[in-house]
């Protein structure tokens, strides 16, 4: 379980800032180690135990075995981390890419859009930014085509360790776009809005912060309605209520220029793979 609190991921940044801390981390992704092993990397007694006490919430001290381990938080955290900036030869955090960092920078209230080309550009997106979602103490909902719904999974457990216990206590969610949008909604944009805020209720009353949602708007199109589509989009407004922050993913090679210029319209971000 990754650390909860409102500042969660600022905290989690913070000690992996620090090289000696990156390597620590990456060490005992392999194994567990003991105090003497971690002196080789860092020799200095004084500033190892600081290291590990900063590391507190993601090592733990194993006192039977005298070792230290990373917590599931830890294993998380490390996993999550070498998906987007990763260690360089000099020690130094490479950045993320652009639409990643453009992702994970979207607040609260944030009504975004997303162009992609492809189920792995798709995937590119979505990921980083519904694994942000469970790092800021909120529900990840993944809203796609009843297609992709198994194989999405299977990468998201690949690429991110934990998300098989995440899906169970219901932190991350894959939904059908065709039952969410058309079953469901059936297509109505009042009754979709309607069951979003209810969805937010419920897993506010949960105890998470809110909703990071991530909805694949090609069923939509798959099934004849995108002027459902963008009255939708219109009454969704450029900023959701307190508590949501949404990506809309649309295939570009699916849009005409008119309805790409809706889009810049009712949205209040934009992101372009």
């Amino acid at each position: 379980m990754v650390p909860r609190g409102e500042r969660s991921f600022d905290m989690l940044c913070h000690i992996l800032e620090n090289p000696t801390r990156r390597r620590i981390l990456e060490s005992l992704w392999e194994k567990d180690l003991s105090y003497d092993e971690l002196t080789r990397i860092c020799s200095n007694h004084g500033r190892l135990g600081y290291h590990l006490r900063q590391m507190s919430k993601i090592v733990k001290k194993v006192p039977k075995e005298k070792t230290y381990r990373l917590t599931q938080s830890g294993r998380v955290v490390r996993d999550w981390f070498a998906q987007a900036p990763s260690p360089n030869a000099k020690g130094d955090l490479e950045p993320a890419p652009v639409h990643v960092t453009y992702a994970n920078q979207l607040g609260l209230s944030e009504h975004a859009f997303a162009l992609y080309e492809g189920a792995d550009s798709r995937r590119n997106i979505a990921f980083p930014f519904l694994a942000r979602g469970l790092t800021r103490s909120m529900a990840s909902i993944y809203v796609v085509s009843e297609k992709e719904m198994d194989s999405d999974r299977e990468e998201m457990r690949r690429r991110y360790f934990g998300m098989e216990e995440f899906e169970e206590r219901g932190a991350f969610t894959i939904m059908s776009a065709e039952e969410w949008y058309m079953r469901r909604g059936r297509a109505s944009p009042d009754v979709i809005i309607d069951n979003a805020s209810k969805l937010l209720q419920e897993k506010m009353s949960q105890g998470y912060k809110g909703l990071q949602l991530a909805a694949d708007m090609n069923v939509f199109f798959e099934n004849s309605k995108t002027s459902e589509l963008l009255v939708y989009e219109k009454k969704l407004g450029r900023k959701f209520p307190q508590g949501l922050c949404g990506m809309c993913m649309y295939d570009a090679r699916k849009l005409e220029p008119g309805q790409v210029m809706s889009l810049i319209e009712t949205h209040g971000q934009g992101i372009f793979l």
